[in-house]
């Protein structure tokens, strides 16, 4: 899987291009997963600290969010675990064993397997994954390799199914997993003719946003969370002062939407220092054309980059100390995209 830089955010995290490819021959509209010749089994479940899921509930989860997050990482007898935190019961040490399945409980005399997912389709395995039933493992099989996905994340061709035959009143009955993403479905009963379900809406996968359904986003990234001013001597105050990189982000993948400037500036961005007072704005200097325009935006992202050094009207560096970053679209509706970040300032002597 890529992975790309990450970036010091503020408002709706901004999606990177998922690790999908459509060979070919896939069917128009799904995207395929597909492992390159000669590597390694695919992982159905990412285990790296940073990793997220966001799931909306359904049938009596209706209204409900669900989020499993990694956490940490930590060696147990030799072997690297996770911390999967998130789930209803307490927080979960997991790894991936080298035939990419996920075991559990390094404290117990053997682990417990939760997924096998490359076990022969149809052939049973037992299961010791919470919420599954009967206590004392269950038995589970993966039934397609190359089951039909569709959900709020988009529409697949390639997902792993995991059925569980046993369950009669209480528990999980059939989970999907994407390659690189992760579980994405999950339905269990819970109790007489009831039912609950778990879909993915989003998921942040090994430093990019790998899947998410469609929505409306916007973002202040800067570079850096701190910036490092060299005041050790001979000081050249031209070149001491460090380079900021900011990017304003507007991504839509819902419906289309109407952005109406006053001007033909559609973007402004200032620097504020503890005190609040502005010590760099973008669009100081610069001429703008009076006319109003509107702009139709979607599908798509839209990204505006401002670079600057972090130095005064005198090209000194900024003093070190706590600042406030803020970028906006510059729309008829005040205030409508407009998100701001924290930074720091340090000089080292």
């Amino acid at each position: 899987m890529r992975t790309l830089g990450i970036l010091v955010m503020a408002g709706l995290a901004i999606a990177a291009t998922p690790p999908f490819h459509t060979p070919g021959d896939a069917q128009p509209g799904l995207a395929t997963v597909t492992p390159a010749s000669g590597a390694v089994p695919p992982v159905y479940f990412p285990l790296e600290v940073g990793n997220s899921w966001i799931y909306q509930g359904g049938g009596i989860y209706t209204g409900m969010n669900l989020t499993l997050e990694i956490t940490k990482a930590a060696d147990f007898n030799g072997k690297r675990y996770f911390l999967l935190h998130g789930l209803p019961d307490r927080d979960y040490w997991l790894r991936l064993d080298d035939k990419g399945s996920v075991v559990c409980d390094p404290g117990q005399a053997a682990e417990k397997l939760w997924w096998f997912f490359q076990s022969p389709l149809g052939e049973m395995y037992t299961t010791f994954l919470p919420g599954a039933c009967c206590g004392n493992g269950a038995r589970a099989f993966v039934s397609a390799r190359n089951s039909h996905y569709k959900g709020p994340i988009g529409e697949f061709n390639q997902a792993l199914e995991i059925i569980y035959p046993d369950v009669f009143q209480v528990g999980i009955e059939r989970e999907l997993f994407l390659p690189d993403i992760g579980l994405v479905f999950r339905r269990q009963a819970t109790g007489g003719p009831s039912y609950g379900s778990w879909e993915l809406i989003y998921a942040f996968v090994a430093g990019v946003t790998a899947a998410a359904a469609p929505e409306l986003g916007y973002g202040l990234a800067l570079n850096n969370s701190i910036y490092t001013v060299d005041m050790m001597p001979p000081v050249e105050p031209h070149s001491a002062a460090p380079v900021m990189t900011a990017r304003i982000s507007v991504r839509n993948t819902a419906q289309p939407i109407t952005l109406t400037f006053p001007t033909s500036q559609m973007f402004d961005f200032t620097i504020r220092n503890e005190r609040g007072s502005v010590v760099y704005r973008w669009s100081d200097g610069k001429i703008f054309l009076p006319f109003v325009r509107t702009e139709v935006f979607g599908p798509g992202e839209r990204n505006f980059v401002i670079q600057l050094r972090l130095a005064g009207p005198d090209k000194n560096p900024l003093p070190p100390g706590k600042y406030f970053a803020r970028g906006w679209l510059t729309t008829t509706e005040a205030r409508a995209f407009d998100s701001s970040v924290a930074f720091e300032i340090r000089w080292v002597h």
